[in-house]
Parts: C-alpha cells; sequence; structure tokens
C-alpha cells in the first residue's frame, strides 16, 4: 500500500509542449515532498515484504508460520525471518526480524516492524522500528475497499525532525486527496486531483497565502467555485 500521484506526474508531461501553471507544478512538487518522507520511512520494509513473497512459509507451530531467506535492501544484504500467526478467523500478527553483520552495530534478529492485519491484507496496522536502536520509528494504517484506498502514517520518532508529522492519503476511485500536517510549524497542506479531468486544489499555509489554489483540466490556473 502506498500513496500514488502518478497521474499527476503523467498529465505534466502529457502538457509537454506547454507548461503548466503555478497551482498545478507547485502541488505536483509538494506531492514530491511527501513520498520522499514516506519512503524514507516505508523504502526498506517494502522491498523486504517484496522479497517474502518470492519464497514460502513454514509451518513451525499451529496457526505459525516462518519465512528464512536472505535479500538486498538499500544495497544491504539481510537475513531475514518473517512470523505470521494466526489470532482468529481473521485476523493476522506479523514480525519481521533482519540480520545483518556488515552495520554498525551489528544486526542480530532486530525487529524491523509488527502489526496486524486481516487474512486479505486490505486493511491493518504496522510499526516500524529502527533495527540498530529497537526506537519506533513510524506507524502505517491502510484500508482498501474495492476502488477506495486510505492510508495514514505517522512519524513518531526525531528522526529528521519530522516527529509528530502526519500524511494522510485517500482515494475514491476518482479523487486522490493527500493531507501533511507538519506539526512542528503546527500547518496542514492538502491537496486534491481528480484523475479523470486532472482538475484540482492546493491549499497550503506557504503558498498563495495560505488561500485555495486551483488548476482547471488543461492545469491553468483557475479560480475556485468554493
Amino acid at each position: 500500500m502506498q500513496a500514488d500521484f502518478s497521474e499527476m506526474e503523467n498529465a505534466q508531461k502529457a502538457k509537454a509542449s506547454v507548461a503548466a501553471e503555478s497551482n498545478f507544478t507547485t502541488a505536483l512538487t509538494a506531492t514530491a515532498v511527501t513520498r520522499l518522507i514516506l519512503n524514507a520511512n516505508l523504502a526498506i520494509p517494502r522491498a523486504l515484504v517484496r522479497a517474502a513473497q518470492q519464497h514460502d512459509p513454514e509451518e513451525i507451530a499451529e496457526g505459525e508460520w516462518e519465512w528464512s531467506f536472505s535479500t538486498q535492501a538499500n544495497q544491504n544484504q539481510f537475513a531475514v525471518r518473517l512470523i505470521a500467526v494466526t489470532n482468529s478467523q481473521s485476523d493476522v500478527e506479523w514480525r519481521f526480524f533482519v540480520s545483518n553483520s556488515a552495520t554498525t552495530p551489528v544486526l542480530d534478529n532486530a525487529l524491523l516492524f509488527h502489526g496486524n492485519t486481516n487474512f486479505d491484507a486490505t486493511n491493518g496496522t504496522w510499526i516500524y522500528y529502527d533495527p540498530a536502536s529497537g526506537d519506533q520509528v513510524s506507524t502505517l494504517e491502510w484500508d482498501i475497499n474495492d476502488d477506495q484506498r486510505a492510508l495514514t502514517l505517522e512519524v513518531t520518532s526525531d528522526r529528521n525532525d519530522k516527529h509528530g508529522d502526519t500524511i494522510e492519503y485517500s482515494f475514491d476511485g476518482t479523487v486522490k486527496t493527500m493531507v501533511y500536517t507538519d506539526v512542528s510549524a503546527n500547518e496542514t497542506t492538502t491537496i486534491e486531483f481528480n484523475t479523470e479531468t486532472k482538475a484540482g486544489f492546493m491549499i497550503s499555509p506557504d503558498y498563495n497565502n495560505g488561500v485555495k489554489a486551483c488548476w482547471d483540466e488543461d492545469l491553468n490556473n483557475t479560480s475556485c467555485s468554493s
């Protein structure tokens, strides 16, 4: 599960012969910043989960399964253990451990994340940790229902001065919305993009004096209807 604003990037490429105007380009830059924050928290866990999908688990106890394999993430080689425990007819608890003798400090079966999902993994919660220190880094909640998507990331560490910041992403099948809250600055930025019409808006205290800024289907600045 990830926040996807690729339609905005594709819309800009399709309009390459005529420059998109400032409201759209500023919003596009803001979505790129939120992706950097998401990737800083999720890139390695995402790569390791994808690697686990290429391996078969072993049942080590009734209702408990283990994946054990080696893989590379961010140019580091990891030995990985993924444990899944079925707690009920619809709930799975996950624990993900990594080892790496080349890191400083050495990682020996260090907890990378744990969480709970339903059997289909269409909703759940991950809690991510810094495997070197054991400190909690961030939490991720998601829910997928047909064409609808919802994701919330909260940074729970002081890394990169983002403690308490949140990114909320939703998609209703047509409209994508991103809300980024910078707790330290007490600021909230909201971006909405219609994937069919390509129109949208941005509200940010750092742009247009905090007044809602809109663009039309041609990515040109336009007055906002409300």
